[in-house]
């Protein structure tokens, strides 16, 4: 079954990337005492829009597939030819890396064993070591949980009633708040930011919103209240920069950040097509969504590299290193627009024809 891409998408992905990589850029770089932290620390919430939407697009795919004869080969094949061969390479790098006792900051794992890294379970080792483990692949937690999603949720799409899944939809909804409240009041710096157990409501909403699409009729009252909900939760969005990264204040600020994406979605997808929305369906948000996988894995990776190779220290509070960080921005989306072109899209090609839901 084939059905139309919605090239908002993009725009919403381009966003959640974007945001990500500002932070990680211009934020970071000196430091929680400096004002760009303070400024840009929201990019991190980029990654909780990401989950929004992966959430979205599988549950979608599984669910107008979920009768098919290869829906299990189908789905994780594709799946595995889209996310392993760029992550693998990544992790055959840091092998290397650890293998000849390179650069420690890029490598030493910091109490992660490494082969955590080659089972997606990198997040958990992050958890029990309090660290974000080696920092060529620090930002590969989000991608274990979303594996980790992958490998649970088709089974349950494929073998529950599609009623009953509504309700399983409302349960990390509902729970995962909780634990991050509970959570906030532990000594624990990294398990509420890497474990699904705190992370996958994100996942759960976008689900939902692929569930409703699919199984209710447009309903102009509920779009009119998601609308409202988007609204208010979009004033509410100063709270974010008055609270700042306070370990006390992830309690609820990962939830409004959900009920804004998540809103922000469902309105998206109801008004596809608008003019308005147009320009998330610019040829420039289709550029940073096809790059958004490569970007995501290694533009942290390709900024410290360029600081360190012209030995330079790694800022934004003096010419020079503003210079270097948009130079290595602009080094991070050539070389992964060229990734996509000549490795990640001819093995997407081939895994969609190898592939077949039948």
């Amino acid at each position: 079954m084939q059905h139309d891409r919605i090239g908002e998408l993009d725009g919403l992905r381009a966003i959640a990337l974007l945001t990500v990589v500002i932070w990680h850029y211009f934020g970071t770089p000196d430091g929680p005492q400096r004002w760009p932290w303070e400024l840009l620390h929201v990019g991190r919430f980029g990654v909780d829009l990401f989950f929004i939407l992966s959430g979205y697009l599988i549950t979608d795919i599984l669910l107008r597939h979920r009768a098919a004869k290869r829906y299990y080969s189908a789905f994780y094949g594709r799946r595995a030819f889209r996310i392993w061969p760029l992550y693998y390479l990544m992790c055959g790098c840091a092998a290397i890396g650890w293998y000849f006792s390179l650069s420690p900051h890029l490598f030493d794992t910091r109490g992660v064993p490494g082969w955590l890294y080659l089972f997606g379970l990198q997040n958990f080792g992050m958890a029990k070591a309090q660290t974000d483990g080696a920092y060529w692949l620090a930002v590969t937690w989000s991608l274990a949980i979303e594996e980790q999603f992958y490998l649970l949720f088709p089974l349950l799409v494929r073998n529950i009633p599609s009623e009953r899944l509504f309700a399983i939809l409302l349960v990390p909804i509902l729970i995962c708040p909780i634990g991050r409240l509970i959570d906030s009041t532990l000594p624990d710096a990294y398990g509420w930011y890497v474990l699904p157990q705190f992370r996958i409501d994100s996942l759960a909403i976008g689900a939902l919103i692929a569930w409703w699409r699919l199984y209710r009729k447009p309903d102009a009252e509920i779009s009119g209240r998601v609308a409202a909900i988007l609204k208010w939760s979009s004033v509410s969005l100063p709270l974010l920069w008055l609270f700042g990264w306070k370990r006390w204040s992830v309690a609820f600020s990962h939830t409004q950040v959900e009920i804004f994406f998540g809103s922000l979605l469902f309105v998206v997808l109801e008004n596809r097509g608008s003019a308005k929305l147009a320009i998330l369906r610019s040829s420039v948000a289709n550029f940073f969504a096809r790059t958004s996988y490569a970007a995501y894995l290694t533009h942290h990776v390709i900024v410290y590299l360029l600081f360190a190779v012209l030995h330079e220290p790694r800022t934004v509070t003096n010419l020079a290193g503003i210079l270097l960080t948009f130079a290595a921005l602009a080094l991070t989306f050539g070389l992964c627009a060229l990734s996509y072109r000549y490795f990640e899209r001819p093995l997407l090609d081939f895994a969609h024809r190898r592939f077949s839901f039948g």
